[in-house]
């Protein structure tokens, strides 16, 4: 009568057991739950991203219309400067 199995006994062996009764059925049923639930919010996670790639895709196009506009103006100041700097050449050569 004790709890302690006997030395020289066989362990027991796992059986499957094909019965089904509440706790399976419920236990299915929270994982379908665990599934619909974890796949809702991979959906809601993937969407906010696709949102904040687009509204990037917004600002970078904005950006690179003003780096556009900035790279013209320093050319054209560029332009302006070497055409100083030749007309001031251009004096200093005139000079006796």
């Amino acid at each position: 009568m004790s709890d302690h199995p006997e030395p020289n006994a066989a362990p027991k062996r796992i059986t499957f057991d094909p019965k089904i009764n509440p706790g399976h059925i419920l236990q299915f049923v929270i994982l379908l739950s665990g599934l619909i639930v974890g796949w809702t919010a991979l959906d809601k996670r993937v969407v906010a991203l696709e949102e904040g790639r687009k509204a990037q895709e917004q600002v970078d196009r904005h950006q690179d219309q003003l780096q556009g506009n900035n790279m013209t103006q320093i050319r054209e100041s560029l332009q302006e400067i070497k055409r100083t700097v030749e007309k001031m050449s251009d004096k200093l050569e005139k000079r006796p």
